[in-house]
């Protein structure tokens, strides 16, 4: 369920090949800013009414960004089109889109993928944000957050729940692409258009249009072509290259203008290459979550409204489980809440939930 206090973004797409479509010469991470007017009404800013809601890339620092064809209060297409200046009058307040929480959790849809065996993906996606989370910050320490992995899901849809439970899901798509056929992986994320919080972050791979296991490779002459493909190849690209690229969209950093940086626009080379980070990335994820002791075993992943390992609509009266964000409680405490949202799962599964139809996606948060 969609909640007009909310602003659903494609954060991120990573393209099959070329060269960056930003200047090679500039070095400069960058990140979303959305802004809101001042001469408008909290409702107004709720439904994103025009002249009230915009966002940007900004880039660190701006004047490295382009600006082509696209002003304050306009909905930009595309990323070089977004401008990438301070805002030009005073009644815009701007917000970086970020996490405010410092622990995050992330699950993987059950299905895995038939061209990666699960623990692969799982493997793949820890030491990922693994390299995101051990390096060294300038001036010291390492970037303060951590994430924890919450089991498979049932739920591989990309969305956000406000009256139901929540899953960061991790999905691969080998059917069916419903993205541009491009498109790699895709990081979609949901933050409120007011102060930037990020809500939910989620992550498909199309596994259906790109070889992403090296030892699995394309049969040219099957003929075969999953919908949403724009060929029956599957060129091969670097599975560990593309996650740790998605898990920076996932973290709040948008693509950067340094050609070498593991957060470029498009791959170009060496892809295993783009497994590390390169100084660009690491200012950037060091900006976003400053140095500071996140223990993940301590941490509380839980999401927004509670977590559920099914989609909204599948969910009923009661349908998540686990603290808020904000609370405490540790490690235990949180895998027993999930230990009753799978036992509450199971028994859904095994009965007719006529009460969906009746109660919608169910009670289990407020609207934000």
């Amino acid at each position: 369920m969609s909640s007009p206090w909310l602003h659903r973004t494609i954060a991120a797409a990573l393209a099959a090949s070329g060269l960056a479509a930003w200047p090679s010469s500039a070095r400069a991470y960058c990140v979303v800013d959305t802004c809101v007017s001042s001469e408008c009404t909290k409702e107004e800013i709720g439904r994103k009414e025009p002249g009230c809601v915009t966002s940007y890339y900004r880039c660190d620092p701006i004047e490295t960004c382009p600006s082509i064809g696209c002003t304050w209060g306009q909905t930009c297409p595309r990323p070089s089109d977004k401008p990438c200046t301070s805002p030009p009058e005073a009644k815009w307040t701007c917000s970086t889109v970020r996490w405010k929480r410092t622990c995050m959790g992330y699950a993987i849809h059950e299905d895995g993928s038939k061209y990666l065996d699960f623990e692969t993906i799982r493997r793949t996606v820890d030491e990922a944000f693994a390299t995101w989370s051990d390096v060294e910050c300038p001036g010291g320490g390492k970037p303060g957050f951590a994430v924890q992995y919450m089991g498979d899901v049932s739920c591989g849809d990309v969305e956000y729940n406000v009256q139901a439970g929540n899953v960061n899901v991790f999905t691969l798509r080998d059917t069916r692409w419903p993205r541009k056929p491009e498109q790699i992986a895709l990081t979609t994320s949901t933050f409120s258009p007011s102060d930037g919080e990020i809500y939910n972050a989620d992550v498909e791979i199309n596994t259906a249009c790109y070889q992403l296991d090296p030892a699995m490779a394309p049969d040219p002459d099957s003929g075969d072509m999953p919908e949403g493909c724009a060929s029956p190849i599957r060129s091969p690209h670097d599975f560990q290259a593309v996650v740790t690229h998605e898990m920076g969209h996932f973290l709040g950093l948008s693509h950067t203008t340094a050609p070498q940086a593991t957060m470029v626009t498009l791959f170009n080379g060496d892809e295993p290459e783009f497994r590390s980070l390169e100084q660009d990335d690491i200012n950037g994820i060091c900006a976003l979550f400053p140095p500071a002791d996140v223990d993940p075993e301590a941490c509380n992943p839980i999401p927004r409204h509670g977590f559920s390992p099914e989609c909204g609509a599948e969910q009923v009266v009661g349908c998540s489980a686990g603290a808020t964000p904000g609370d405490g409680g540790g490690r235990a405490g949180w895998i027993a809440a999930l230990g009753g949202a799978a036992v509450a799962a199971a028994a859904r599964r095994r009965v007719k939930t006529a009460a969906v139809a009746r109660d919608g996606a169910g009670r289990c948060g407020g609207r934000s």
